[in-house]
C-alpha cells in the first residue's frame, strides 16, 4: 500500500475519530437508515450533546453528512468503506480472542 505523505495527517485524523465506541455505535446505527439527532440520542442512550459532538467529528473527516429537512439535520454515512475498515479490525479481534482462549485453555487440555 502506497500513501502519499501529504496525506498521512489526514488518514490519521480519520482514524482518530474511528477511536471511540460511541462513534462507531453511530456509525453502526446510521448504516442502516439516516436518522437525526433525537433519534439517535433516544436509540443509542447518549446524551443529545454528545451524539451532537461525536456527528460533527465523523462529519469533518468525511465519514458521515447531514442533509437539512427544515429545522432538522438528517444525517446518514458518507463513505461506506468505513465499514470495509470495521470488518478488517473486527476480523483480526476475533482471530486475536480466539487465540488467546485457546493459549488460555489449551494446557489445561493437555493435563487431563
Amino acid at each position: 500500500m502506497s500513501v502519499r505523505q501529504e496525506l498521512i495527517p489526514k488518514v490519521v485524523e480519520r482514524m482518530r475519530a474511528l477511536a471511540d465506541e460511541n462513534r462507531i455505535r453511530l456509525l453502526l446505527r446510521l448504516q442502516a437508515t439516516p436518522a437525526n439527532v433525537t433519534t439517535l440520542t433516544a436509540e443509542l442512550g447518549i446524551a443529545q450533546a454528545s451524539v451532537s459532538k461525536h456527528l460533527a467529528i465523523l462529519k469533518q473527516v468525511g465519514l458521515v453528512e447531514a442533509a437539512r429537512h427544515g429545522t432538522q439535520a438528517v444525517y446518514r454515512v458518507r463513505d461506506q468503506s468505513v465499514f470495509d475498515l470495521c470488518r478488517l479490525v473486527c476480523d483480526g479481534v476475533v482471530r486475536f480472542v480466539e487465540e488467546e482462549h485457546a493459549a488460555l485453555i489449551g494446557p489445561h487440555l493437555d493435563r487431563k
